[in-house]
């Protein structure tokens, strides 16, 4: 039953690729139990009036995104009810699937925030924002988000707090950076400062001044780092990087690139300096292959290798 919520959630996105589709099958037709488990929640969803009951194996309609959204909030309710769909509804799959505003691999997004601030989500990013009458609140559930703080509306102030699963870094009147890096968070103050603690800290905190970074997990702080004006680049568009290692840059480039972006071993070591637009990979690569003794092997435009010349 994980396997069918988790499947039946990317399905009514929407946004289900033509292959995730073909593996949703072939996942039904695998085994009689997966089959089971998938007639099983299509029963469950025909409960709620909102679900059209062509959302199935026949015909995968789906209905329009507002509508869809509604529809997934209420079966994760239904779930998170439920014995077997408590761990479903808890996995990261669902949490990403009912984010507030996120982007896809190779996107940005920019949003004006209620308090008259800015927020700018990187590519393959997810974000809740909570704003209530005591605090307000970005959670980062994946990605990278850079703030630009606005001034505060109400009589009684509200602080300004970015949350991930690592811990908390509140605004103190700022532009800032939060990144998730899987195993730390990774903060990067540009104006004002911000207060870092990890989750499992609550009385253990830093604050970061402008031209500050540092990486947390959610038991420790580590060493402050001096931040780079190019880190914020992505927010115009631009990768822009000074004598970076050819596998650095193709790491960082790569989040930028649905598919696979590989280095080889023995051009790693290369430096590059320049800048790139985030929104054109082919003119990234043609860039690499012009002035680097590197070429481009390319199996699809999915899979991507960087040779040696």
């Amino acid at each position: 039953m994980v396997q069918a919520s988790a499947w039946y959630a990317r399905l009514a996105s929407g946004e289900a690729s033509q292959s995730e589709i073909t593996n949703w099958k072939d996942w039904a037709a695998a085994d009689p139990q997966n089959l089971q488990a998938w007639q099983t929640l299509e029963k469950v969803t025909q409960q709620f009036s909102q679900v059209p009951r062509e959302i199935g194996l026949a015909t995968l309609q789906l209905p329009p995104s507002a509508d869809r959204r509604r529809i997934i909030k209420h079966l994760a309710l239904f779930l998170s009810a439920s014995s077997v769909g408590l761990y479903a509804y808890k996995e990261q799959p669902w949490r990403e699937m009912l984010a507030d505003y996120s982007t896809a691999v190779g996107q940005r997004r920019e949003i004006q925030l209620a308090d008259g601030g800015r927020l700018y989500l990187n590519t393959d990013s997810a974000v809740n924002i909570h704003f209530s009458a005591t605090a307000r609140t970005v959670e980062l559930i994946r990605g990278e988000v850079f703030i630009e703080t606005g001034h505060e509306t109400l009589p009684v102030y509200r602080p300004f707090q970015v949350k991930s699963r690592h811990g908390t870094a509140t605004a103190l009147g700022t532009r800032f950076s939060v990144r998730d890096l899987s195993s730390l968070s990774k903060v990067s103050v540009f104006e004002g400062a911000v207060e870092v603690q990890p989750k499992n800290h609550d009385k253990r905190s830093i604050v970061l001044q402008a031209g500050e970074s540092m990486e947390f997990s959610a038991a420790s702080l580590s060493a402050k780092s001096k931040v780079k004006a190019t880190e914020m680049s992505w927010v115009n568009g631009i990768l822009v990087v000074y004598a970076m290692r050819l596998d650095e840059f193709v790491n960082e480039a790569s989040r930028y690139k649905t598919g696979v972006l590989r280095c080889d071993p023995a051009v790693g070591g290369l430096l590059i300096s320049g800048s790139f637009p985030l929104q054109d990979m082919e003119a990234i690569l043609q860039t690499l292959e012009a002035t680097l003794p590197v070429r481009i092997d390319r199996f699809t435009r999915y899979w991507v290798n960087i040779k040696p010349a």
